[in-house]
């Protein structure tokens, strides 16, 4: 039987903050896919794109069936678990191919079964109206409903949206933020310089390709590289050494022409096709969550410090809740030159910024992350973890690939989940092994400390768990 432990009340859900300034959380609805594979449909229940293009040189070498786990099952829950009552809606995920070959399918199926779990950790009244899309022809919002989306999907463009996707595209776009006016590092822009048609021609993209390499091959150390659209770091790479340098020029070998054959007639004009050299600057950057209002407000979410791998792959994040107002005036000017730069397009809801400081110590945006980011129920889980059990530090896990399921995860922390030091946030149950019945979890949790040295104590333990990562 499973052990009843308390459920999470967060400060403020999306529901709440879409209601500001005479907003209307009844006519949002939230669509979440997370992160695309980068060499297509890794479930029946999405296609993959051709308009909205991505970049993923940097991405795990996974198989569909664990990307599926992690992005539409795990990543696609924590993200929202945030959402409060208003319309949510993910996406079906293929049963395990020996579950099908032996008749063994779950009924309700996988991912629903363990998305429920997951929000049914929250008060009743703080559980989002959650739908699962099991194809693009079977979405049927509800009539005035305006979709939020992320990351922009080809299907939703005949749906009526909160912005635009080719907006929401162009604003999630990093050789748009470089050319936006907003404060940035310098930043050299190459862009593509041919046509759809052109791009279908492989001699005229081999010359396109070593064009732009080329200014890579050019540039002088150290400086990041960055592909226009992309996330979770797995399309930045840092440059410090010539060794780092010959092996990423090696890898857009590949990588560039990929990106160039991806231009369309039906994409052309969202510019899709660059590469970015970027000034490298000192030191780490801070993750602000923010959410802009319909009047274009800048309500201060949280401030936090994310972790990155030696890959430059996103890992967790951490917050200090002692310092969030301290950090929210240190930041307040690019705030709301934040605010007015996406409400000029039209946006409004929940995003993110990376800021960094310069040499000079004046603050540069790295990254716009305009839709919901994973790490956004972290300012909101203060109540829960500072204020009322004095926790005043949290870390996010995500992903966490384990052996076994959540039964045996809260054995293990039956009682940091009941004294509210853990916080399950998405799971999403596979199978694996040569029997294929070897049955792994993708995940995320949010773990609090008093200081920074228990907090690492626990994560140290629940980090043990996971399995390696794949070379």
């Amino acid at each position: 039987m499973r052990q009843p432990f308390p459920l999470v009340e967060l400060d403020r859900t999306l529901y709440d903050l879409y209601s500001l300034d005479g907003g209307n959380p009844k006519e949002i609805a939230h669509v979440l896919a997370l992160a695309p594979h980068p060499h297509g449909s890794v479930s029946s229940s999405l296609p993959a794109n051709t308009k909205y293009t991505v970049q993923a040189p940097n991405a795990p070498k996974l198989d569909k069936d664990i990307w599926a786990r992690i992005s539409l099952g795990n990543g696609s829950q924590n993200h929202a678990f945030v959402s409060g009552p208003i319309s949510l809606y993910l996406f079906d995920i293929d049963p395990p191919e020996q579950d099908v070959i032996d008749g063994v399918v779950e009924s309700p199926p996988t991912a629903q079964t363990d998305a429920h779990r997951v929000y049914s950790s929250l008060i009743p009244s703080q559980r989002p109206r959650l739908s699962f899309i099991p194809s693009p022809g079977s979405f049927k919002p509800e009539p005035g409903v305006k979709i939020s989306a992320y990351p922009p999907l080809d299907f939703i463009d005949d749906h009526p949206c909160v912005v635009s996707q080719d907006v929401h595209y162009r604003l999630l776009s990093k050789r748009d933020l470089a050319l936006s006016g907003l404060p940035t590092p310098p930043t050299e822009v190459i862009h593509g310089a041919l046509s759809p048609a052109e791009a279908q021609n492989e001699n005229l993209v081999k010359v396109e390709t070593q064009r732009i390499i080329q200014a890579v091959r050019d540039r002088p150390l150290p400086f990041v590289i960055k592909f226009p659209q992309s996330l979770a770091g797995q399309g930045v790479f840092v440059i410090r050494d010539s060794a780092t340098k010959a092996s990423r020029i090696q890898l857009l070998e590949t990588e560039v022409p990929r990106m160039i054959r991806k231009l369309t007639s039906s994409n052309a004009h969202l510019s899709p096709v660059s590469l970015l050299l970027q000034d490298l600057l000192p030191g780490h950057p801070k993750n602000l969550s923010l959410f802009i209002t319909p009047k274009g407000r800048a309500v201060f979410i949280s401030c936090a410090q994310q972790s990155l791998d030696d890959d430059g792959i996103y890992r967790g994040t951490m917050v200090d809740y002692e310092r969030q107002s301290e950090l929210e005036a240190q930041h307040r000017v690019i705030i709301d030159q934040i605010a007015a730069h996406v409400h000029k397009h039209g946006f409004y809801g929940p995003m993110g910024a990376d800021v960094m400081m310069d040499s000079n110590n004046d603050q540069k945006i790295v990254d716009l992350n305009v839709r919901l980011t994973g790490d956004y129920m972290m300012g909101p889980l203060r109540g829960h973890f500072f204020d009322r059990r004095g926790l005043g530090f949290a870390y996010l896990i995500t992903p966490l690939v384990i052996l076994g399921d959540k039964d045996q995860f809260e054995e293990i922390f039956a009682r940091e989940l009941m004294d509210g030091r853990i916080v399950v946030l998405g799971w999403a149950r596979g199978k694996v092994g040569r029997s294929g019945k070897t049955v792994y979890s993708a995940c995320s949790v949010a773990v609090g400390g008093k200081d920074r040295l228990s907090l690492q104590e626990l994560l140290d333990r629940i980090n043990a768990l996971a399995l390696a990562k794949p070379s």
